[in-house]
């Protein structure tokens, strides 16, 4: 698990609730998670920002707000067919995050907060990825053996080429270090062997929610080129198609990135991991003692490469310039903006 500033992780609102005697059951690289009741969890979404399993000490304006308002455009305005975790409010139209009045609750940021199904001990352990382009981490294995997630796949394409259709490339979720990529049919074993009968169904069902919302956005003039799911008891859980959990690049910009075999720019955090990968660090290789450039290269659970990233400071243009990327896509998907989508929809 990614090791979060303690600045960051005790917040205002987290202090307040815990005061109050709501008890938080996870803080993640970016959500804070608490309890309500045996059925019920707060999602509270922070602007906290994570690179290569490192929690930065640097928080981006309105990203919290971003996540939280994509999750709930695709789940209510695009994907509402599929099985979800999020909970409608008894009282409106709004999710039930507004039925939490008084006491602690007061002043609850509704913008970042979504009231869920508690389904605690029922997370499957693996990311459930999809991919509609050939890509990211997976791409170098597939230049070497032609496959991905244990699909053959057609040789020698350009980085980000699109795929006749989107395969399924698992992967696990670790504790420590990083996640492993697997085959899928690893997947579909362990889940059988775990007991999991439907773990086909689970797969299938995501991959035409991609598929849905892939159309959706390509015809705003965005493409997805991959995105991670997580489910449990077969329904869909967590943040769904955000720049967290997805890469988003504009068609038009994609097209001329293949013309010209280039990457395309990514509207997500990309110049923030682009500027850290380049930051020369105080650590020495192990085989041939020169410096550590990147903290991309360093290790998240080694105590004092975690305090050297925290050490590191974000420039206010990178963070501002991550704040417009993350409201531009969003603007571009919904074709709203921000807060209207918030008062309108979330009844912010």
């Amino acid at each position: 698990m990614a090791t979060i500033p303690k600045n960051l992780r005790d917040n205002e609102l987290s202090t307040r609730l815990q005061a109050g005697g709501i008890t938080r059951t996870s803080s993640g690289k970016v959500r804070d998670t608490y309890y309500l009741n045996d059925d019920r969890l707060l999602v509270v979404a922070t602007d906290r920002i994570s690179i290569f399993d490192f929690v930065l000490n640097a928080l981006v304006p309105q990203k919290g707000e971003v996540l939280t308002a994509l999750t709930h455009f695709w789940l209510t305005e695009v994907l509402y067919n599929f099985k979800h975790h999020l909970i409608k409010s008894d009282q409106s139209e709004y999710n039930a995050a507004h039925d939490l009045q008084g006491g602690p609750f007061t002043d609850l940021p509704l913008e970042r907060c979504l009231v869920v199904k508690n389904l605690s001990g029922c997370v499957w352990p693996f990311e459930m990825i999809y991919r509609h382009h050939i890509g990211g981490s997976i791409y170098k294995k597939y230049l070497e053996t032609g496959m991905a997630g244990g699909q053959v796949i057609t040789p020698n394409l350009p980085q980000w080429s699109k795929l006749d259709k989107p395969i399924f490339t698992p992967s696990t979720k670790e504790d420590v270090g990083h996640d492993v990529n697997v085959d899928a049919d690893y997947f579909f074993r362990h889940m059988e062997e775990g007991g999991v009968r439907y773990a086909h169904e689970v797969a299938n069902m995501l991959a035409e929610a991609y598929a849905i919302a892939y159309a959706y956005a390509e015809q705003k003039g965005i493409l997805i080129l991959d995105t991670k799911f997580e489910t449990a008891a077969g329904i869909i859980i967590d943040e769904i198609i955000t720049p967290d959990s997805s890469r988003f690049v504009l068609k038009e910009d994609w097209e001329d990135a293949m013309e010209k075999r280039r990457s395309p720019d990514f509207h997500d955090k990309q110049p923030v991991r682009d500027l850290f990968m380049k930051v020369l660090t105080p650590f020495l290789n192990k085989k041939d003692g020169s410096p550590i450039t990147g903290i991309n290269n360093l290790d998240p659970e080694n105590n004092e490469h975690v305090t050297f990233v925290h050490g590191l400071e974000v420039p206010e243009e990178i963070i501002s310039g991550t704040t417009k990327r993350y409201l531009d896509i969003f603007e571009r998907i919904t074709g709203r903006a921000l807060a209207d989508y918030q008062r309108n929809a979330m009844g912010v």
